[in-house]
């Protein structure tokens, strides 16, 4: 049987593919912070050129760190997202919510006209302050 030459050690992994996405995606009009979160941004959706999508307010890549590092909780709107966030690397154990399988999404988007996923959405509103 062929010997298989690859990366075994999952550290190493990361660091290869964030260092492949810095010499190849253009995140020359980032900050610092923004462009980590723009490499984890490109390392999870595997498009280089997803970065020219990217828009930062001022002040954003602060604050979320900030609202993590408290223990705000993570809203996803898909399950497969969900299931994608690393718990282990969250700062405060930081609860990952979605609500597409809430019972009363299917409800609600009969009377909103509207889909499921933005029925779950309108379901956030329950957990999120302001």
């Amino acid at each position: 049987m062929a010997a298989y030459d690859y990366i075994h050690d999952g550290t190493a992994i990361y660091e290869r593919s964030f260092a492949i996405i810095r010499a190849e995606a253009d995140l020359s009009r980032f900050s610092d912070a923004e462009a980590d979160v723009a490499i984890r941004m490109i390392h999870a959706c595997g498009q280089v050129e997803a970065a020219s999508h990217f828009v930062f307010s001022s002040g954003f890549v602060d604050a979320a760190r900030a609202a993590l590092a408290a223990g705000a909780p993570i809203f996803c709107d898909a399950e497969m997202v969900s299931h994608g966030v690393t718990r282990a690397r969250l700062p405060a154990g930081n609860e990952v919510i979605c609500t597409l399988r809430d019972p009363r999404t299917h409800e609600i988007a009969k009377e909103i006209g509207n889909t499921r996923s933005a029925a779950a959405i309108d379901l956030w509103g329950e957990r999120i302050a302001g």
